[in-house]
């Protein structure tokens, strides 16, 4: 019987101690940055060759062309540039998040 008391005793204790120990909280997952595959995918258009025989008018055309799509390369790159910074501004908060949950250890 004072076998049992003992055993009994001593498992109380461990789970006194085991249950004072700090425990860690459980972590959100980490932040995904969405991007658009077609916005990474995409690649800036090069710029036209100009052949030594072009007219004024061929040669107009050549250059709105490349400005179209310069353009269209800006609003890409604008977009990318947008999607970064969200991903950055949610990483801060997330590595935010993460401090409070360490500090309050």
């Amino acid at each position: 019987m004072k076998t049992a008391l003992t055993k009994l005793a001593s498992l109380l204790l461990v789970s006194l101690c085991v249950g004072g120990c700090k425990t860690l909280p459980l972590v959100p997952h980490a932040i995904n940055c969405d991007v658009n595959p077609e916005l990474l995918a995409s690649r800036c258009a090069a710029p036209k060759i100009i052949p030594n025989d072009i007219t004024y008018a061929a040669l107009i055309d050549t250059m709105q062309a490349d400005r179209n799509a310069l353009r269209d390369c800006g609003k890409t790159n604008d977009a990318l540039r947008d999607a970064i910074k969200q991903c950055y501004q949610a990483t801060i908060e997330y590595n935010q998040k993460i401090d409070a949950i360490n500090s309050s250890q």
